[in-house]
């Protein structure tokens, strides 16, 4: 795990470097690749980061941070089922400038969750998906 690196929880100063890392050593592995190959960071699929976001320790926009150095972009992050269609533009432009900026694709596979507000939880029965608190697209 992120925390065993030593730089404290995920969420905290360091994370951003523990993300360069894993992707770092991921690309220098003499493996052959097929499809995606690369550190995703998955909210709802991943029980530590349910844990972390739960929390408070990290938010939409630092995942998106993290995306600068590693290869996915915003994967599974729920977000509240009301959210405006002018702040999901603001979102998918920023998504859009940090893509076009760094030269690599990034994707937003986000989950609305119906009649849930920012800081909720999930309420997901899905033994795929791990519960989490909603986050806020600002």
């Amino acid at each position: 795990s992120f925390e065993s690196l030593g730089l404290g929880c995920f969420g905290e100063s360091g994370t951003l470097a523990a993300c360069a890392l894993v992707t770092s050593a991921l690309k220098v592995l003499p493996l052959r690749l097929c499809g995606y190959s690369g550190l995703m960071l998955p909210p709802l699929e991943d029980k530590g980061l349910a844990q972390r976001a739960n929390e408070g320790r990290y938010g939409l926009h630092d995942l998106l941070t993290y995306s600068a150095v590693c290869g996915l972009g915003l994967d599974t992050v729920p977000i509240p089922g009301d959210v405006t269609p002018i702040k999901l533009t603001a979102l998918f432009v920023d998504i859009a400038a940090l893509a076009f900026r760094l030269n690599k694709p990034l994707t937003a596979r986000l989950f609305p969750v119906p009649g849930k507000t920012s800081g909720e939880m999930t309420e997901f029965q899905n033994p795929n998906l791990c519960n989490a608190r909603i986050f806020s697209v600002r």
